[in-house]
C-alpha cells in the first residue's frame, strides 16, 4: 500500500474508534483486498460489482501452502462485509460515487453463536460479581463498576444489542408498564425490551444518581441514559472482558448478554416464537440457532442414562 492508501486507512480507523468498533483486524483484513486490486491491476477508485463479486470468490477459493482452503465462508463473510463498510466511508469522504459491494451477491454460511455463553449458573455468578461494584479500589472504579452492573442487568434482561443500549434516553423507559423503547439498529424498527422487577429496580436508582456516575470529568451527552453513543461499546467490553477473566471465564462481551437470553430461555421451556418476539428476530431461522446449542446438551443426557455407557466396577 502506498502512503496515501496508509492515510486513507489510518483516517477510517479514526472513525471506527470514535463509533466504539474495534481496529484489532483493520490493517490485516484492508491489506488482503488491496493485495488483491494490485494482483489485478484494479483501482479502489473505480472498482465495479463484477470485480467486487470476485474478490469474493477468489477468497473462497484461495489455498495456503498446504494447498487447503484458507478461508472458512463465515470468515469470508467478515473481511466481505468489513470492506463493504470501508467502502461506506470512502463514499462519505466522496471518493467514490457508490459503493460497488452494496449489489454483490453475498456468500452463504450457516449461523453460529459463541462458544463461551455461560450457562445459568455461571451467568448468576458473574451479575452478583459485577454488582458488587462497591469492591472497587477507588471511586473511579465503583463508579466504573456500577455503570456497568447497571447496563449488564438491562442487557440481560431485555436481550438488546449493544447498539439500542446506546441509543437510550430516560424518556424511552415506561416503568409503569415495565418496558423500554429500543430503535433496533439490524432491522431499522422500533421495539419494546421487557424489563424484569430486579432491572427495573436497578435502572430507577441509576436514574437518580444518573449524573453523578457519567457526567464527571470526562463529561457525557446528558440526552442519553448512559451518557454516551459513541464510544459506550468498545468501553463497556473492555470492562466485561476484565471482569469475566477475573472469574476465569475467558472472553465475555456485551453481545453474550442476547446470546444467553435466548439460550437460558430455550432451556427453561419458553417457546421459541416468544423468543423470537423478545430478541426482534424477524425471521425465526434467526432464533433457531439457539437450538444447535441446546442439542450440545444431549451428550450428557446420553452419558448419565444410557445403559451402555461404561462406569467402573463400583458402579456396576
Amino acid at each position: 500500500m502506498n502512503e496515501d492508501q496508509l492515510k486513507l486507512i489510518d483516517e477510517f480507523k479514526e472513525e471506527l474508534k470514535l463509533t466504539g468498533k474495534s481496529i484489532q483486524n483493520v490493517n490485516y483484513m484492508i491489506s488482503i483486498f488491496f493485495e488483491y486490486l494490485d494482483k489485478e491491476n484494479i483501482d479502489y477508485q473505480s472498482l465495479k460489482v463484477r470485480e467486487a463479486q470476485n474478490f469474493q470468490t477468489y477468497l473462497v477459493t484461495l489455498r495456503n501452502d498446504k494447498g487447503e482452503i484458507k478461508y472458512g465462508k463465515h470468515t469470508v463473510s467478515g473481511i466481505v462485509s468489513f470492506i463493504k463498510s470501508f467502502y461506506l466511508f470512502l463514499k462519505r469522504k466522496k471518493l467514490i460515487y457508490s459503493n460497488p459491494f452494496n449489489f454483490i451477491k453475498l456468500v452463504k454460511y450457516g449461523k453460529s453463536l459463541p462458544k463461551n455463553i455461560l450457562n445459568e449458573e455461571k451467568m448468576n455468578i458473574f451479575l452478583n460479581h459485577l454488582k458488587e461494584f462497591w469492591k472497587g479500589k477507588n471511586l473511579n472504579e465503583r463508579r466504573k463498576l456500577y455503570k456497568c452492573h447497571v447496563i449488564s442487568e438491562l442487557m440481560y434482561s431485555t436481550g438488546a444489542r449493544i447498539n439500542e443500549v446506546m441509543k437510550l434516553r430516560v424518556e424511552d423507559i415506561n416503568f409503569e408498564r415495565g418496558v423500554l423503547r429500543l430503535c433496533d439498529s439490524k432491522t431499522k424498527t422500533i421495539r419494546e425490551g421487557i424489563l424484569n422487577e430486579y432491572s427495573q429496580k436497578v435502572l430507577k436508582l441509576f436514574i437518580d444518581m444518573r449524573e453523578l456516575i457519567i457526567f464527571g470529568k470526562n463529561g457525557g451527552d446528558l440526552k442519553l441514559l448512559f451518557g454516551s453513543s459513541r464510544n459506550l461499546k468498545m468501553w463497556l467490553n473492555k470492562v466485561l472482558m476484565e471482569e469475566s477473566n477475573k472469574l476465569g471465564y475467558g472472553r465475555f462481551n456485551s453481545h453474550n448478554f442476547r446470546h444467553a437470553v435466548g439460550y437460558h430461555m430455550l432451556r427453561g421451556g419458553c417457546d421459541i416464537r416468544y423468543i423470537q418476539a423478545i430478541l426482534g428476530h424477524k425471521k425465526l431461522s434467526s432464533t433457531q440457532i439457539y437450538t444447535k446449542v441446546e442439542k450440545e446438551d444431549l451428550r450428557n443426557v446420553i452419558d448419565k442414562f444410557h445403559p451402555r455407557v461404561f462406569r467402573g466396577r463400583n458402579e456396576e
